[in-house]
């Protein structure tokens, strides 16, 4: 899925303008042999034609390129209605389906209007007429044409994921979930030092035994229901839910990353609970750890049996890479 390949929405006005001036610099080209009548009626006939095709293509580019929802997985389907509502975006498109066979039909109508006109003013009438219509049916649609602007911007960067074994990296916001998939695949993904840093699913690859592994970076996740969720965390849930084959969970028992380690515990529980899916936990930041932190918190389930790296610097990198590999073998 591949929402780049969207041209850029237009709004109403931006759109009749681009129709008129290009109806008007055809129009221009227009050459007819003849009566002045003719003349002025094939110019006039140009224009409606030139403007309406040109509302048209625009409008028929945006529903090609534009995914069908029909063809699109459950996972994409669900990330769609928590990134901008099925149900609006399907609206959306439907009210340009429409909008493109009304300018169809209204072509036809003026065209035949405009041949059949036995005055030079008749033919401008309904020449006039036509753009009235036209403009009048854009602004009817505005609000469907900023909302799939607005859709777009939100969709376009959307990852594209492969049908291959899936590791969807877990945890709280801030524990270093973007510097393991980055030691793990390769992938450079944006890092910075503030919660919330992962705005959408991060992806990157390896090869194992001639094999591809997708490792996903999800956005932070809280201690909540879904309902409650921002949309950056549901796009972890969905990831959980459609993709994982096998889940790292990422534990800061430092709690430099601002959440309580009984809260990612809590969430860390949620997951094992709520997915039928192997759960790895990992204990990042090894760089900061003492041993009496590290002893005190293996006195914990699940941390008693949990792996301990340091994504930052690249330590317990390898352990984890062989949990994974066995992981794969094994299905």
């Amino acid at each position: 899925m591949n929402f780049k390949r969207v041209p850029r929405i237009l709004d109403s006005k931006e759109l009749m303008d681009y129709a008129f001036s290009r109806a008007s610099r055809e129009a221009r080209k227009v050459s007819a042999p003849g009566a002045r009548l003719q003349r002025v009626k094939k110019r006039e006939e140009r224009r409606i034609i030139i403007a309406g095709s040109s509302v048209r293509r625009y409008l028929n580019r945006i529903l090609m390129r534009i995914p069908r929802i029909e063809e699109l997985t459950p996972f994409y389907k669900e990330l769609i209605e928590v990134m901008v509502g099925m149900e609006r975006f399907s609206h959306s498109l439907r009210s340009l389906r429409w909008l493109v066979n009304k300018i169809e039909r209204l072509e036809g109508e003026y065209t035949r209007r405009v041949r059949s006109a036995r005055s030079e003013e008749e033919v401008h009438s309904y020449r006039r007429e036509f753009y009235g219509r036209l403009a009048s049916l854009l602004r009817k649609i505005e609000s469907e044409l900023l909302f799939l602007r607005e859709a777009r911007e939100r969709l376009k960067n959307l990852p594209s994921v492969e049908d291959t074994f899936t590791v969807v990296i877990a945890g709280a916001p801030n524990v270093g979930k973007s510097s393991l998939l980055r030691r793990l695949t390769g992938a450079e993904p944006r890092v910075e030092s503030y919660p919330f840093t992962t705005k959408q699913l991060l992806l990157g690859y390896f090869e194992h035994n001639h094999r591809r592994v997708q490792v996903i970076d999800t956005p932070g996740l809280l201690d909540r229901s879904f309902e409650d969720m921002r949309r950056e965390e549901r796009q972890c849930i969905l990831a959980l839910k459609h993709l994982a084959n096998l889940v790292i969970f990422l534990f800061d028992i430092t709690e430099t990353c601002g959440y309580p380690l009984e809260e990612q515990l809590h969430i860390y529980r949620g997951i094992e609970q709520g997915f039928d899916v192997d759960v790895i936990p990992v204990i990042n930041k090894g760089d900061l750890l003492t041993e009496e932190m590290l002893r005190e918190a293996k006195k914990t389930e699940p941390l008693d049996r949990a792996l301990v790296c340091s994504a930052k610097e690249g330590k317990g990198i390898a352990e984890i890479i062989k949990k994974i590999n066995k992981a794969m073998d094994n299905k």
